[in-house]
């Protein structure tokens, strides 16, 4: 299933407004494992809605391609 930009525009901002990801990520193991199962509660309420695995798959190819281009990670 595809899911639309407005979707995806929405889910996003639920996600900014959720407190465990305002917190400053060190990089140490621990914090790594924090940060992937943020990633994964995302991916879960992706998949909730109706998004299958490929779909999933897809999102996080498109969000690397952002990172690599400088999108993802870099102040706004």
């Amino acid at each position: 299933m595809k899911v639309t930009r407005r979707k995806l525009q929405q889910l996003i901002k639920e996600v900014q407004g959720m407190d465990a990801l305002k917190k400053k990520y060190s990089g140490s193991v621990q914090d790594v494992a924090d940060a992937q199962e943020q990633i994964e509660v995302v991916l879960n309420a992706l998949y909730d809605s109706g998004v299958d695995n490929e779909g999933l798959k897809a999102l996080l190819n498109n969000i690397i391609v952002d990172i690599d281009r400088g999108f993802v990670g870099e102040p706004t």
